[in-house]
């Protein structure tokens, strides 16, 4: 079994880009590492825009899919928890107001 999450972004317009982390997104593992290795708007939207992940590394490498799937964009968090709960994640992490925030749905 795995523990899957959401990990997104809050746009200067309002709106969420985000994608699917597939292994391991409990907040002592998915949690620490984005804390510890994407601190800042910049480093977020990075791993964001490059798409969905079946893993994040302990150092912050994230394994991507071969298919390449691609960030989504939600105009609201109200949509961004529907896309989590559609993809069936257990974790939400969202990067603003300059912090990691995380929402268990």
């Amino acid at each position: 079994m795995s523990t899957r999450a959401t990990i997104a972004c809050k746009q200067e317009d309002g709106r969420y880009a985000a994608i699917y982390l597939h292994f391991d997104g409990y907040q002592d593992h998915a949690g620490r590492v984005l804390k510890e290795h994407y601190t800042s708007i910049e480093s977020a939207r990075t791993l964001v825009a490059g798409g969905d992940i079946r893993s994040l590394a302990n150092d912050g490498t994230p394994e991507r899919f071969t298919d390449g799937n691609r960030t989504v964009v939600m105009p609201t968090r109200a949509a961004l928890h529907e896309f989590a709960r559609n993809c069936g994640t257990e974790y939400v992490y969202v990067f603003e107001d300059d912090a990691w925030h995380c929402h268990r749905l």
